[in-house]
């Protein structure tokens, strides 16, 4: 299953580039030209606040195509599209519809990552709350012998 963030953003891509085939699995050894394969993104998890924690994203997004060149023309306006929405993917749900949210993408780097392919990196950050625990309300509170 494919977290609802991580599909906006393949959605996204797939659509800028003009629906080359994708690959999210292994990649075969016959696999088709033009293509982008989508792999499991890093993450990094962090503190952020007292009531939840970040989660820092890091995915390698490649593009095949038959020569490095053709690779370069499919993946450089996936870079433009990025940087002139604002860095901000539209969210969708499940469903495929737009949910009036928005994913920030924080660093975008295309680099050539061998003869006909290049590696797009995206980076975003998605805030959680923690789970809240169920307790029982403080009745009363006493400091230095008096209630409050």
């Amino acid at each position: 299953m494919i977290e609802q963030e991580i599909a906006s953003i393949i959605r996204f891509i797939l659509e800028t580039c003009g629906n080359p085939t994708p690959y999210y699995h292994n990649i075969p050894e016959s696999f088709v030209v033009p293509s982008v394969y989508f792999p499991v993104p890093e993450i990094e998890f962090q503190p952020d606040t007292f009531s939840g924690y970040r989660a820092e994203y890091s995915m390698f997004v490649n593009f095949f195509h038959s020569s490095t060149e053709l690779a370069y023309q499919l993946a450089v306006p996936v870079c433009h599209s990025i940087n002139t929405a604002r860095r901000l993917i539209p969210e969708v749900n499940f469903d495929g519809k737009r949910t009036g949210n928005f994913i920030r993408i924080v660093n975008t780097q295309l680099k050539k990552a061998d003869e006909c392919a290049y590696q797009l990196q995206l980076d975003w950050m998605s805030r959680h709350n923690y789970t809240p625990q169920n307790g029982e309300l403080i009745q009363n509170f006493y400091l230095n012998g008096g209630k409050l």
